[in-house]
Order: C-alpha cells, then structure tokens, then sequence
C-alpha cells in the first residue's frame, strides 16, 4: 500500500495514558499558548505565558516541570519578564522551548516581548539544569524573532527555527549553524492571496521538508524545501481545515507524522473558526491526515497545541485549556490489530 492510499485503519491506535491540568491555582488568571520539551534526564518542561490577560504589561513567561519520577507537575514559576527598565513593562509572548543540538543537556526558550505585535522583539534563555533555572535573556537582532510558536527543527549541528512575520502575515525560517549563538533569515517566496504564520516542520523522504501553516484562508498552507531549508516553495493552500489558529506537527521516529489542530474552518463572516474541538491526526505522507483521537470537544477554547514524542515513544501533549489553565495529555501509540 503507498503512502498516500494509507487508510485510518492502518494507522496506529491512540491511547490516553494520562491527562490533567498542570495546576489547580495560580499567581495569574490567564494563560495561553503553552509550548513542551523533554530533558536529556527525561523530565518535561512546559512553559506558556500567563497574566491578567493576553497583551497585558504584566504578562511574563511562566514554566512548569515534571520530573521523571514524579506524580505531579510543579507551581508555576516565573521565568521571564517584559521589563524594559525600572519604570515600563511589555507583556510577553509565545514562548518555544527546544534541546540545543550538540550541546547535552542544554536547553532553549525563545519568546517575544511588545506592546503590540508588529512591535515584537525576540529574546532567548539558556537552561543547563534542565530548566530549573534560566540565564539573562538575550535581545536577537532586529528583523530575528527565533521560533515564532513550533519548536525548531535540529538538522545535525543546524537548527531550523520556523518563524514568521504577523503584522504582514508572512512565514519564514531563521537558521542557526552555531547551537543558536547567531541566526540568519530566510524567506518564503510571498503571495499576497494568501495569510500564514505560525510553521510547523516535518520531515519527508529525500531530505524534504514540509511546512504547514496556520492561515487566514480557511486551510493550512503548506511550503517544501528540498535543501535543508536553504530555499523554500511558493506556498499553496492544503484542503486541511484551519480556524485562524495555532497548530502543531511533528515527524516521529516511525516516519509517520502527527499533528494537533482542530478541523474546522473559519465561520461565516469571521475571521477566525471555533476553537473546538481539538484532535491528533496522523499521516503517512504528510498530505493525508487521519484524525485518531480527540482531545477536547466541549465548548470553550482548546488551541495552541504542543506536541513531542518522548524517549519511550509515547506522546506528550500540552495546550491552552478555556484561557485559565494549561492541559496535559499523555498518548500511547500502538498497532492497530
């Protein structure tokens, strides 16, 4: 059977091990778009920001982690500020944890800080105790936002940052060939037709990559490169769904993919699609998607997912759960007999 005649039958079965919010109760009542990394020990961090509400001054970065070994996650804690100086504070946005390729142990935090959106300037923090604590944060240049809101891809000693421009609503790519010490940009050829932001990164035989893209049109988009990034194609629109909001995809170790979005498009005369319900797919292509388990489909927001594979080959999920809390949802993967 070819990769693209793959039915949902074929696929693997989706299993929930585990889900729960990380807290009950918190210094702040608003939190939105979490992101989620596994530690070389294995323990997971999850970081996400929270305040009185999205766009806030004082909205900072918060985090939260749970060690290998441990049954529960801790309080959250703050990581990050908007501080400008003693007297004026920006709220914070979208932060993206990854690994640091090459460098064991080592871990990343990208994240924004703005008044508002086109105003946004691009900040990174280094963890070398598996996100216990953080260093100072470092101002990218101007024109460089790091990892918009999908965790960078390592390619080798390479990481491929997927990134974008919301004010024009552009997508492109900031490359690092120095374990994220320096970046340099590249473009996506631009169409005016259509409105996306936000990539995410798989990988495809031949050394292709796909990225797709939350939009304003109704459907992801989609771009390849065949050159690790390097250069990237027009972008096209999919026959994917998409409501105007955040999704997340990766490749995992079998060569399938799994994404995490929810399938709805935008609502007549919005420009946005309600935000539930919100599912895991999977596909042997990167073309062909499966919908195989539901994570939310009550009424509410369910949005912003983050999605990796662990070390054991499960699943970790993490996303923004009503705006008050941050869910975890823990899947097993497992032939479907």
């Amino acid at each position: 059977m070819s990769a693209c005649a793959i039915s949902a039958q074929s696929l693997p079965r989706a299993a929930v091990l585990d889900s729960g919010l990380l807290y009950r109760q918190a210094q702040f009542p608003s939190c939105h778009a979490p992101t989620l990394c596994q530690t070389a020990e294995g323990d997971l961090v999850v970081a996400f920001f929270g305040g009185s509400y999205e766009g806030n001054k004082d909205v900072c970065i918060w985090s939260c982690r749970k060690d290998k070994a441990a049954q529960a996650w801790s309080q959250p804690q703050r990581i990050a500020t908007g501080w400008v100086d003693s007297a004026t504070q920006h709220p914070c946005w979208n932060p993206v944890l990854c690994r640091v390729p090459g460098q064991k142990g080592e871990l990343m935090l990208f994240y924004k800080t703005g008044v508002y959106i086109p105003e946004w300037v691009g900040h990174t923090m280094r963890s070398s105790d598996g996100g216990r604590t953080w260093s100072e944060p470092q101002t990218l240049p101007k024109g460089l936002l790091g990892a918009i809101k999908n965790k960078p891809l390592s390619l080798g000693r390479r990481m491929l940052a997927p990134s974008s421009d919301e004010p024009d609503w552009q997508p492109h790519f900031e490359i690092s060939i120095n374990r994220g010490l320096r970046w340099h940009r590249v473009e996506v050829p631009r169409d005016t037709t259509i409105k996306a932001i936000q990539p995410a990164i798989l990988t495809l035989p031949g050394d292709t990559l796909l990225a797709l893209m939350r939009t304003k049109n109704g459907f992801l988009a989609e771009t390849y490169s065949t050159d690790k990034g390097l250069h990237w194609t027009p972008m096209h629109l999919t026959a994917i769904p998409n409501n105007n909001s955040g999704i997340d995809a990766m490749t995992l170790s079998s060569g399938l993919h799994a994404m995490v979005y929810t399938p709805r498009g935008l609502t007549p005369g919005s420009q946005f699609g309600p935000r539930t319900p919100l599912v895991l797919a999977l596909s042997a292509d990167g073309r062909q998607w499966h919908d195989v388990l539901t994570l939310e489909d009550g009424d509410g927001e369910y949005s912003y997912p983050s999605i990796i594979q662990a070390d054991d080959g499960t699943l970790h999920i993490v996303y923004t759960y009503r705006r008050t809390h941050i869910k975890h949802v823990h899947v097993q993967l497992s032939a479907n007999n």
